[in-house]
Protein backbone atom coordinates (compact mmCIF):
# COMPACT_ATOMS: atom_id res chain seq x y z
CA UNK A 1 0.00 0.00 0.00
CA UNK A 2 2.85 2.53 1.07
CA UNK A 3 4.63 1.54 -2.03
CA UNK A 4 1.84 2.40 -4.28
CA UNK A 5 1.33 5.40 -2.86
CA UNK A 6 5.12 6.33 -3.31
CA UNK A 7 5.27 5.18 -7.17
CA UNK A 8 1.81 6.66 -7.72
CA UNK A 9 3.47 10.31 -6.64
CA UNK A 10 6.34 9.51 -8.46
CA UNK A 11 4.84 8.84 -11.62
CA UNK A 12 2.42 12.10 -10.92
CA UNK A 13 5.19 14.29 -10.54
CA UNK A 14 6.71 12.79 -13.86
CA UNK A 15 3.44 13.51 -15.63
CA UNK A 16 3.09 16.70 -14.75
CA UNK A 17 6.90 17.37 -15.67
CA UNK A 18 6.35 15.71 -19.42
CA UNK A 19 3.68 17.96 -19.57
CA UNK A 20 5.47 21.10 -18.35
CA UNK A 21 8.19 20.06 -21.18
CA UNK A 22 5.61 19.57 -23.84
CA UNK A 23 4.25 22.89 -23.23
CA UNK A 24 7.38 24.87 -23.28
CA UNK A 25 8.72 23.04 -26.71
CA UNK A 26 4.94 23.60 -28.19
CA UNK A 27 5.32 27.43 -27.03
CA UNK A 28 8.28 27.93 -28.26
CA UNK A 29 7.73 26.17 -31.30
CA UNK A 30 4.90 28.25 -32.11
CA UNK A 31 6.55 31.42 -31.75
CA UNK A 32 9.44 30.60 -33.55
CA UNK A 33 6.64 29.93 -36.85
CA UNK A 34 4.97 33.12 -36.25
CA UNK A 35 8.24 34.91 -36.41
CA UNK A 36 10.24 32.77 -39.13
CA UNK A 37 6.61 33.87 -41.42
CA UNK A 38 6.88 37.40 -40.26
CA UNK A 39 10.16 37.36 -41.21
CA UNK A 40 9.68 35.45 -45.19
CA UNK A 41 6.96 38.22 -45.43
CA UNK A 42 9.07 41.50 -44.19
CA UNK A 43 11.41 40.46 -46.48
CA UNK A 44 9.53 41.32 -49.95
CA UNK A 45 7.35 43.88 -48.58
CA UNK A 46 7.47 47.93 -47.66
CA UNK A 47 9.24 47.73 -44.55
CA UNK A 48 7.01 48.82 -41.53
CA UNK A 49 7.88 47.64 -38.15
CA UNK A 50 4.35 47.86 -36.72
CA UNK A 51 3.07 45.25 -39.64
CA UNK A 52 5.82 43.05 -38.63
CA UNK A 53 4.75 43.15 -34.97
CA UNK A 54 1.23 42.45 -35.95
CA UNK A 55 1.86 39.25 -38.34
CA UNK A 56 4.15 37.72 -35.17
CA UNK A 57 0.84 38.88 -33.36
CA UNK A 58 -2.19 37.93 -35.07
CA UNK A 59 -0.81 36.28 -38.12
CA UNK A 60 -1.73 39.49 -40.29
CA UNK A 61 -0.41 42.67 -41.69
CA UNK A 62 -3.00 44.66 -40.26
CA UNK A 63 -4.20 44.34 -35.76
CA UNK A 64 -6.59 42.13 -34.91
CA UNK A 65 -8.93 41.77 -32.53
CA UNK A 66 -7.49 42.88 -29.07
CA UNK A 67 -7.34 39.89 -26.55
CA UNK A 68 -6.22 37.25 -29.51
CA UNK A 69 -2.60 38.29 -29.41
CA UNK A 70 -0.30 35.01 -29.78
CA UNK A 71 0.03 33.20 -25.75
CA UNK A 72 -1.07 36.89 -24.93
CA UNK A 73 2.23 38.64 -25.83
CA UNK A 74 2.26 42.27 -26.53
CA UNK A 75 4.13 44.61 -29.18
CA UNK A 76 6.70 45.43 -26.33
CA UNK A 77 7.65 41.46 -26.44
CA UNK A 78 8.76 42.44 -30.44
CA UNK A 79 12.49 44.42 -31.60
CA UNK A 80 11.99 44.82 -35.20
CA UNK A 81 15.51 46.59 -37.00
CA UNK A 82 15.91 47.79 -40.11
CA UNK A 83 19.77 47.93 -40.69
CA UNK A 84 21.33 49.98 -43.89
CA UNK A 85 24.08 51.10 -42.30
CA UNK A 86 26.54 51.00 -45.72
CA UNK A 87 23.96 51.34 -48.28
CA UNK A 88 24.32 48.07 -49.93
CA UNK A 89 24.93 45.19 -48.64
CA UNK A 90 23.42 45.55 -45.21
CA UNK A 91 19.73 45.57 -45.94
CA UNK A 92 18.60 43.13 -43.65
CA UNK A 93 15.65 42.85 -41.25
CA UNK A 94 16.08 41.50 -37.51
CA UNK A 95 13.54 40.10 -35.64
CA UNK A 96 13.52 39.31 -32.16
CA UNK A 97 11.08 37.80 -29.71
CA UNK A 98 12.11 37.70 -26.03
CA UNK A 99 10.52 38.38 -22.77
CA UNK A 100 7.12 36.51 -23.08
CA UNK A 101 5.42 34.96 -20.17
CA UNK A 102 3.67 31.63 -19.84
CA UNK A 103 2.34 29.87 -17.13
CA UNK A 104 3.41 26.22 -16.22
CA UNK A 105 1.17 23.26 -15.83
CA UNK A 106 2.49 22.41 -12.72
CA UNK A 107 1.76 26.30 -11.53
CA UNK A 108 -1.91 26.13 -11.93
CA UNK A 109 -1.88 22.91 -10.50
CA UNK A 110 -0.28 24.34 -7.63
CA UNK A 111 -1.93 27.48 -7.61
CA UNK A 112 -5.17 25.41 -7.84
CA UNK A 113 -4.50 23.83 -4.52
CA UNK A 114 -3.11 26.61 -2.37
CA UNK A 115 -4.13 29.77 -4.55
CA UNK A 116 -1.46 32.33 -6.22
CA UNK A 117 -2.48 35.28 -4.41
CA UNK A 118 -0.27 36.47 -0.96
CA UNK A 119 -3.33 38.01 1.67
CA UNK A 120 -0.96 40.44 2.81
CA UNK A 121 0.75 42.27 -0.06
CA UNK A 122 -1.50 41.15 -2.94
CA UNK A 123 1.72 39.43 -4.39
CA UNK A 124 1.57 36.16 -6.47
CA UNK A 125 3.12 33.65 -4.15
CA UNK A 126 2.94 30.39 -6.19
CA UNK A 127 6.15 28.42 -6.51
CA UNK A 128 5.99 27.83 -10.23
CA UNK A 129 3.50 31.11 -11.12
CA UNK A 130 5.22 32.58 -14.51
CA UNK A 131 8.13 31.88 -16.49
CA UNK A 132 9.83 34.17 -18.85
CA UNK A 133 12.01 33.14 -20.59
CA UNK A 134 13.09 31.92 -24.38
CA UNK A 135 14.10 34.40 -27.14
CA UNK A 136 13.39 33.57 -31.33
CA UNK A 137 15.86 35.93 -33.12
CA UNK A 138 15.47 36.00 -37.12
CA UNK A 139 17.86 37.79 -39.46
CA UNK A 140 16.79 38.21 -42.86
CA UNK A 141 17.94 39.96 -46.21
CA UNK A 142 14.73 42.77 -47.24
CA UNK A 143 14.91 41.84 -50.80
CA UNK A 144 11.75 43.74 -51.34
CA UNK A 145 11.48 46.18 -54.90
CA UNK A 146 9.06 48.16 -55.66
CA UNK A 147 6.72 48.12 -58.64
CA UNK A 148 8.40 49.64 -61.97
CA UNK A 149 12.14 49.29 -60.86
Amino acid sequence: MVEGALIFVLGVSLLIGLLDIGQILFIHQTVVDRTNTAARWAAVSPFDATQIKNMILYGTPSAGTPGSELFNMSASNISVAHDTSDGAYADRISIVVSGYSYLFFSGMFVNTMYGSQSQDHGVSSGPSVVRTGLTVTSMIPHEYVPEGH
